[in-house]
């Protein structure tokens, strides 16, 4: 199936939150999506979301970016193959990518260029994605409540606990107090069957991390995700596998199908993000991998409701065992955008029956909240 590229739309929004994201590395006080919409000569549109959190201003940033240097890379141009136009791209960009010292922006670019090109092939098809990808795919995934802040975790469990959900993870690293406390409240409250899992977001040294492991493999927790920064050195990553009691999760914050596989050797749970690096091609490739090699795949996701689509469909293709990160914190621009598309029910999510990612924003919604609109053609 080929498709001739003919427009490109890059939107902006930001939202006001009463609550922010906290992390061990700093707090998200608002709510911002960067989305990338390509649309073929028949009017078929596709959709992508870049990589863009932390911090803030980094959303804005990557938006302009792509509205650079995406109109002489795409418009016009003929795609069959997504993943081997995916690849080319990443060559065409490599030179810029080194010259500004940009390889995360160039990389969260390119993965929303890749999401609404697989997105656009799939509803042409008028397949859903995880269909294109695998015919045999599932159409139910287990799924957890994400993002859980170091002042109100044990209450959000009782509270998504209620929306449907069975599993649950926490942001610790914040000190033994506050982190002991809220892991000992919510592995006491756990019924039969439900899941903890906790993430450092790359908070402690190898000591550290050690130190932490021990008593949170003491507490019964599931997984201990990012303890230590992502590229520290593998040594150092090989000491901590050697030292510890329970699994460790991560891979959001490496780059390159390559050094997710090095990191096999002690990441039992492999989280690439489909926004971040890699796009549907490659981050289906590294599920692939990691679940042949007797690993289990978690897509990280914690942005707007495009690429917890796209995380979605993906998991479902891929299969396994893993579970669906959703993230449980305020934001009404994912929350909007997939209208009830991912609904939580006993601890799965029903994937929509509908082509490509399932479902199509309507952006007045959000119109409130717009920053910046770019059209291309």
């Amino acid at each position: 199936m080929t498709f001739t590229i003919k427009r490109i739309y890059v939107d902006v929004f930001r939202a006001p939150v009463e609550k922010p994201v906290i992390a061990s590395f700093g707090t998200i006080p608002t709510r911002g999506i960067a989305m990338l919409r390509i649309e073929d000569s028949d009017g078929v549109i596709g959709w992508g979301d870049m990589w863009g959190n932390f911090p803030t201003v980094t959303t804005e940033y990557r938006a302009k970016l792509a509205a650079f240097v995406l109109p002489a890379l795409l418009l016009n141009r003929e795609v069959d193959d997504v993943a081997s136009f995916y690849h080319d791209l990443g060559k065409s960009l490599h030179v810029l990518a080194v010259q500004a010292d940009e390889p995360g922006p160039v990389a969260a670019v390119l993965a929303a260029v890749d999401q609404a090109l697989w997105d656009l092939k799939a509803r042409k098809a008028g397949v859903p994605l995880r269909r294109l990808l695998n015919p045999n795919a599932s159409d139910r995934v287990p799924a957890y409540a994400s993002g859980l802040n170091p002042g109100d975790g044990p209450e959000t469990v009782v509270t998504q606990r209620g929306l449907g959900h069975r599993n649950f993870k926490l942001k610790v690293g914040f000190g033994d107090d506050i982190d002991k406390a809220n892991v000992q409240r919510i592995m006491d409250g756990l019924s039969p069957g439900e899941r903890f899992f906790v993430d450092a977001n790359q908070r402690w040294d190898l000591d550290d991390a050690i130190r932490a492991a021990d008593w949170l493999a003491d507490a019964g927790v599931g997984w201990f995700e990012e303890p230590m920064v992502a590229d520290a050195p593998e040594a150092d990553w090989q000491k901590l596998k050697a030292a510890v009691r329970l699994p460790l999760a991560g891979a959001e914050n490496l780059r390159g199908i390559d050094t997710v596989e090095r990191a096999q050797a002690w990441l039992d749970y492999i989280q690439p993000d489909v926004g971040k690096w890699g796009g549907v091609t490659d981050c289906y490739v590294i599920a692939k991998n990691a679940i042949a090699a007797g690993k289990t795949y978690c897509p990280h996701w914690l942005g707007g409701g495009v690429g917890q689509l796209h995380s979605a469909q993906l998991l479902a293709a891929a299969g396994g065992d893993g579970l669906l990160e959703m993230d449980v914190n305020e934001n009404p621009l994912r929350d909007r955008v997939l209208a009830g598309a991912l609904a939580i029910d006993d601890g799965f999510v029903e994937l929509p029956t509908d082509a490509g990612i399932g479902a199509t924003a309507d952006l007045s919604t959000i119109e409130q909240w717009r920053v910046d609109e770019t059209v291309l053609d």
